[in-house]
């Protein structure tokens, strides 16, 4: 919801977990409010697990609802995306014709794309052919990008961006202009 003129960073949700046939809350599982991020920002780092599991920090599990996808992304990192954001990206490729389609791009996106499915313990496992592309050891970055992840291997992070270049701050906050921020 946009109130004048701006985005909140948050949304209240009202949680009615179990009615009776009248739909009348149950004593033990009362209404209540709850405050969520509406954006994914800021980082976290995880660790690969010996079968190369890992989990989605909780932070941004909410922003990546219940069917996120995995992409490739620019620079050598995956991006994981909401449904939602998948279904928005690729709307007009549902419908194409294969014999007129970018099938060079096509191949080389969804190749390496796919659901991403978690345990009963909340982990998913990444599968060896994307962990070699993208060159994860052990250690994952997550980083928030207001409405989708890119995840990093973190080596490629910290080589990239682990210093916050001084120098760097200038141009940053110029790019941030041409946004209107």
């Amino acid at each position: 919801m946009v109130k004048n003129g701006k985005i909140p960073l948050t949304t209240k949700l009202y949680c009615y977990t179990i009615t009776n046939v009248k739909g009348i809350p149950h004593p033990n599982c009362p209404q209540k409010e709850v405050t969520m991020a509406k954006f994914m920002l800021g980082n976290a780092r995880h660790q690969l697990d010996e079968k190369n599991r890992f989990r989605i920090p909780v932070k941004f599990r909410e922003g990546l609802g219940a069917n996120p996808y995995y992409l490739p992304g620019k620079n050598g990192c995956m991006y994981i995306v909401p449904e939602e954001k998948v279904e928005t990206m690729f709307s007009e490729m549902v419908n194409q014709n294969p014999y007129t389609s970018d099938t060079e791009f096509t191949s080389a996106v969804f190749s390496f794309s796919g659901s991403l499915e978690e345990d009963a313990q909340g982990r998913a496992t990444l599968d060896k052919t994307i962990k070699d592309k993208f060159g994860f050891q052990k250690e994952l970055v997550f980083v928030g990008k207001m409405s989708y992840l890119e995840v990093w291997p973190a080596e490629k992070w910290d080589e990239r961006y682990g210093v916050l270049d001084p120098n760097k701050i200038d141009k940053m906050i110029q790019d941030l202009k041409k946004y209107g921020v």
